[in-house]
């Protein structure tokens, strides 16, 4: 069990933790998830669903930011969170540390994921052997968060941060200023890792609202998708900014 877990803040568990329990059997679809009852708001083409990724552990030392989880990790949670309530588990918070170790960074992602990290010494900040003891034994140092906490779709397609742009959308700009910036808040002291330029820039948001301190960002880090074909070259750029990011941090926070 985690230290210092809970409910992000603003949590809708409790509204809607019984949809988990009604799922049917089998591979889940859109028409499964993407309902009436799942749909939290929506916009022009813009819609945002629930997901069960709602696990805060305000112990952590690093918060790693995606921009919104996309169809496959909706799918992945809500069949994690299902099959975790039909195994017998009981303890909900306890499901959501399951939903978030199985629809969590997987596969090709964290292992350029924690290349990177280790090169940069964030092993070394955190009195680790190896970044890859964050998605296992030393999860306790771990928050696993996206700018926009819930599934954003755009005409059913996976939001991927143009088209439009979060600060062009009154929809997604509130939910930068209102979960993510209440979120982050929470876990007060953890280095944040903002995965790719949209994520970044939700971040430089907070910073000139003076809702966040920028010396707890990792700016400039590769996003670390195997289908980001121009990771390498821009982390031996950006390698010793990130050291130099990185040891600013532990200064203050370490």
């Amino acid at each position: 069990m985690l230290s210092g877990k809970d409910l992000c803040p603003g949590s809708r568990w409790s509204e809607l933790v019984g949809l988990l329990r009604a799922l049917p059997d089998g591979e889940l679809g859109r028409a499964e998830l993407l309902t009436e009852e799942c749909l939290l708001e929506e916009e022009g083409p813009l819609r945002v669903y629930w997901i069960p990724f709602e696990r805060l552990n305000r112990a952590a030392r690093i918060a790693i930011i995606g921009l919104t989880p996309g169809w496959y990790q909706m799918r992945q949670a809500f069949s994690a969170a299902r099959d975790a309530f039909r195994a017998g588990a009981i303890d909900e918070l306890g499901v959501l540390d399951h939903v978030a170790r199985q629809a969590g960074f997987a596969g090709a992602t964290r292992t350029n994921m924690v290349g990177m990290l280790d090169a940069i010494g964030l092993a070394d900040a955190l009195g680790i052997r190896t970044s890859a003891e964050l998605f296992g034994q030393r999860d306790d140092l771990i928050h696993g968060t996206s700018a926009l906490r819930y599934p954003v779709f755009v005409d059913g397609e996976n939001y991927r941060g143009a088209n439009p742009h979060v600060d062009r959308s009154p929809m997604l700009t509130r939910s930068v200023h209102s979960q993510l910036a209440t979120e982050l808040a929470e876990v007060s002291n953890a280095l944040l890792l903002p995965l790719g330029s949209a994520v970044e820039g939700c971040l430089r948001m907070l910073i000139a609202a003076r809702e966040l301190d920028e010396t707890r960002c990792l700016f400039g880090f590769p996003h670390p998708s195997g289908a980001n074909g121009h990771r390498a070259n821009r982390f031996r750029r950006n390698e010793s900014a990130l050291r130099a990011e990185l040891a600013r941090w532990t200064t203050k926070f370490g």
